[in-house]
């Protein structure tokens, strides 16, 4: 899908930069599971409006003068996974940092030894999520009440496997997180590991789901998103990638929606 259909979803910015200066091949893909406020709809394709991030992203391509040039995609983990190792994704928008996915890619600047800047686009929250009336508990360093034998729920190929591995919990590993979703709702695993803009916008729209399904506290860990640049389009085309994430930053600075985002000084 060509992302001059986003036209509408973005405030007109003015470029500031020669379409000269822009890559040959703009491939740009986004989550395709629904996270209010950064994503909307699920699937592969976009909701109208979009989400944050897609404004955000479409923001900044016009200011850097590259918009003609972009197409934007909602992704699976597997396909998008698959595509970036085969180079043909050029840049991920809602990348969380230490995930096996933003291993792949490089990453904006981080934020400097006095926390002067940050290049992120919002901090996510990983929770675990369980069955109301199950019994099983987190206290923050223990799980209590597990079945024997039992299994955390996550989503293949995503950093919820490495948060589970990293604190030896046996996975069970879904393709989606909407089917890791259902598998808890289901009863076929006790507790689901998942960021909690996924899981709470999917309880807002399901009152159902709603009833059978609550978080467990504390937080599990809370990481920073970021738009990730493909090795070889960082090697082709760093000033680009350096004008660009300073371009997203501002955008999602100018919305005043999360905050995250803090340009270096001068």
């Amino acid at each position: 899908m060509m992302l001059g259909v986003w036209l509408a979803f973005a405030a007109p910015t003015p470029a500031k930069a020669a379409p000269a200066a822009c890559p040959e091949r703009l491939r740009i893909a986004f989550p395709d599971a629904s996270a209010e406020p950064f994503m909307r709809g699920q699937g592969e394709d976009f909701a109208r409006p979009p989400g944050l991030l897609v404004a955000w992203v479409h923001q900044a391509l016009r200011q850097v003068g590259c918009l003609e040039r972009a197409e934007m995609l909602q992704l699976p983990v597997r396909r998008l996974r698959a595509m970036i190792e085969a180079r043909t994704i050029d840049m991920v928008a809602g990348v969380g940092d230490g995930g096996p996915i933003a291993a792949l890619l490089a990453l904006p600047p981080r934020e400097g030894r006095r926390g002067e800047f940050d290049y992120s686009l919002g901090v996510v929250e990983y929770r675990l999520y369980t069955r109301r009336g199950s019994g099983v508990r987190w206290d923050g360093q223990a799980l209590s009440g597990l079945p024997p034998d039992a299994r955390v729920g996550v989503t293949a190929g995503t950093l919820l496997e490495t948060l589970a591995f990293e604190r030896g919990w046996p996975a069970e590993a879904a393709p989606s997180h909407e089917s890791a979703l259902l598998k808890l709702a289901a009863g076929r695993t006790p507790l689901l590991l998942m960021h909690s803009y996924f899981v709470e916008d999917r309880l807002r729209q399901d009152a159902l789901l709603a009833r059978q399904i609550e978080a467990l506290g504390p937080v599990i860990e809370r990481r920073h998103l970021y738009v990730g640049v493909a090795p070889a389009l960082m090697q082709s085309a760093a000033g680009f990638a350096l004008g660009f994430w300073r371009a997203v930053c501002q955008a999602s600075a100018a919305s005043k929606a999360d905050g995250a985002c803090r340009l270096p000084p001068g």
